[in-house]
């Protein structure tokens, strides 16, 4: 077990594109030190598999299914928060030009090597890389924890970009490279410079950070992982392609899609939700009286 966290470890930093000093890997060696380990992590059978285990695809489904559909589930304390946050995003508005200006005065090469780095660590394809990547070293070393690190990270991806690239086409707002300033917006705009609201790059980025955060107890790893997704917001606004309130946003809507997903996933571990709504199908069923035939529909 050492070893296999050892090399994902090692998988974590490659990732965010870090570089760990010699000594740090050998206190991730002590499984015991990274995020705590489930029932199934412990008990396997024979074979190395999890008994009861819903099928990891039929969880993503139901959890991206559960998530975006949330809305409908909202009671009056959910519309509250919802309503404040749309009022702080507001507000976050005044900073916009301030933040943007501030951003812009420095144009040095290390900021610019900062930017690039934010920028592929919040475009898809990273995505893709860190997920993919969790899901075959999972498979390769058979490694339940690391194959529930790709299921937490492929839902909150797929949930969060969905809504974000909703969003995007129904705000329609300029970004700042446009000219027009904070307040334009144009709804269903095919145009990538109204796509301002909100940031994609942070989405992604904040959605890999509080993902790995959640996984590892170590507060410098945490710590290294948020760090990777602040670049990321900083950067777009450093491209002047996005405004102060975009990436906020953008980090905040992660938020809010991978705690919903975590916590579908963790309910539906052992809780196959196709097996239930089978089992919550009519089954009806003929059955001879002496006046001719009745139908029973058992629930």
């Amino acid at each position: 077990m050492h070893i296999k966290k050892l090399i994902l470890t090692v998988f974590i930093l490659i990732s965010q594109g870090s570089v760990a000093q010699n000594d740090s890997l050998v206190v991730l060696t002590d499984s015991s030190q990274v995020a705590d380990l489930s029932y199934s992590d412990i008990y396997r059978d024979s074979l190395g598999g999890y008994p009861g285990k819903t099928n990891d695809l039929i969880r993503i489904a139901d959890a991206f299914a559960y998530t975006v559909s949330s809305p409908v589930r909202w009671e009056k304390n959910d519309w509250l928060k919802f309503g404040g946050t749309l009022a702080c995003t507001a507000i976050l508005t005044l900073a916009d030009k301030p933040v943007n200006r501030l951003i812009n005065r420095n144009t040095s090469g290390f900021y610019k090597e900062l930017a690039d780095f934010g920028y592929h660590n919040g475009k898809p394809y990273a995505a893709v890389v860190v997920a993919g990547g969790f899901y075959v070293t999972g498979w390769l070393i058979k490694d339940e924890w690391t194959k529930e690190t790709a299921v937490v990270l492929t839902s909150a991806y797929l949930t969060s970009g969905v809504v974000q690239t909703a969003l995007k086409k129904v705000v329609g707002r300029a970004r700042p490279s446009e000219g027009y300033g904070p307040y334009e917006f144009h709804a269903f705009k095919n145009d990538p410079g109204f796509s301002s609201f909100p940031s994609g790059h942070s989405q992604i980025a904040f959605v890999t950070a509080m993902v790995l955060a959640d996984r590892v107890e170590q507060p410098w790893l945490k710590a290294v992982f948020y760090s990777g997704a602040a670049v990321t917001m900083a950067s777009r606004m450093y491209a002047n392609a996005h405004w102060f309130s975009d990436v906020a946003f953008g980090g905040f809507l992660a938020y809010i899609c991978t705690k919903k997903v975590m916590n579908r996933l963790d309910h539906n571990r052992y809780n196959n939700p196709w097996e239930q709504y089978r089992k919550k199908r009519i089954s009806w069923n003929v059955t001879p009286t002496p006046n001719g035939f009745g139908i029973v529909g058992t629930f």
